[in-house]
């Protein structure tokens, strides 16, 4: 009898580059318009005040848990002030993307594409327009849990007053926290904090809450990381619908807080472990509304009506108040 034929051993280059992917070289372009820019400042002062700091970062401290001291790789601090501008534009760069594409990113399957993508064209950006960077280092860091972060603390600062979630005057004041908690409770049943009203034919409208338009204003609009600005082409015209998705997350995050602790003082973390489904499920949702023959034409001229009510505000804040000239027309006939 043959004797059985050993199994081949596994291909481990073969089964990384699954996984991993193959290794690509890098730009070419990108390489020499870097290095065209890179200052070198191994003879400065600068240069020198860095090592004393990198000498005194690796000084054993007695009684210390840590030999470290001073800022980390990971922290702005650590980074030369050309280099600390250059993050903070890839930064802002980020969340844009990211808004408009997954904000609920994997940390191992998605974070470092999209952290490599967004660096890379920040970096382009910023070197053709006549920006430097010190030679030595390349690295991004971003934290996208931050980020996120500041939109629940927008939503939390709006939901009282958008949603009259303030205990009436008969109330007594041992009894508020059980009051607002119901309030919640009935606000998270069926989606209901997603819609507002009847429109003149008797049809509910959806995902149009007042709440949700001034969240999307003061985060995506007029907010300090100015992610309108980064894609003016698009939310000119109208708010991405992965965007609504997102606020409407936010948003059943805090009701979810309030059910849970009504005192408001603590609130659910607004990570994707934990609303990542939620944020997929509302997508679905708005899909359903858009495919609505009714529903979805509302839907549509309710994004772009929203998107021009955020444009002029975030143009009031640049000082270009367009609103004033509504006198003008064109006749496209």
């Amino acid at each position: 009898m043959d004797q059985e034929i050993a199994s081949q051993p596994n291909d481990v280059l073969k089964l990384h580059h699954e996984r991993n992917g193959h290794p690509q070289l890098p730009d070419p372009a990108l390489l020499e318009l870097l290095c065209a820019a890179e200052i070198d400042t191994s003879n400065s002062k600068v240069k020198q005040k860095q090592k004393q700091k990198s000498k005194q970062k690796w000084k054993v401290v007695i009684g210390s848990e840590s030999d470290d001291e001073g800022p980390k790789a990971t922290q702005l601090g650590w980074y030369s002030p050309r280099w600390k501008s250059f993050l903070e534009d890839a930064k802002v760069e980020c969340r844009a993307q990211q808004a408009l594409e997954n904000p609920f990113l994997s940390l191992v399957d998605d974070l470092p594409v999209a952290i490599t993508e967004s660096l890379s064209a920040s970096l382009v950006q910023w070197l053709k327009n006549g920006q430097q960077v010190d030679a030595g280092v390349y690295q991004l860091y971003d934290d996208l849990a931050t980020w996120r972060s500041n939109l629940k603390k927008i939503a939390i600062s709006i939901t009282t007053s958008a949603y009259g979630l303030s205990p009436p005057d008969d109330i007594p004041v041992q009894e508020h926290a059980a009051w607002v908690q119901a309030a919640a409770v009935e606000l998270l049943d069926d989606g209901r904090f997603l819609r507002h009203g009847l429109d003149k034919f008797r049809k509910t409208k959806n995902f149009v809450h007042p709440a949700l338009l001034e969240a999307i204003i003061l985060f995506f609009y007029t907010g300090s990381y100015h992610i309108a600005h980064r894609q003016p082409a698009i939310f000119r015209k109208e708010v991405p619908l992965k965007c609504l998705a997102l606020v409407c997350t936010v948003f059943n995050c805090v009701f979810q807080g309030l059910d849970k602790n009504s005192n408001s003082k603590f609130y659910s973390k607004f990570t994707a472990k934990e609303y990542k489904s939620v944020y997929l499920w509302l997508l679905g949702l708005l899909g359903d509304v858009m495919s609505d023959p009714y529903h979805g034409p509302k839907l549509v001229q309710q994004l772009c009506e929203w998107a021009k009510i955020g444009w002029a505000e975030a143009s009031k804040l640049d000082g270009v108040d367009t609103s004033k000239h509504h006198h003008l027309h064109v006749q496209l006939d």
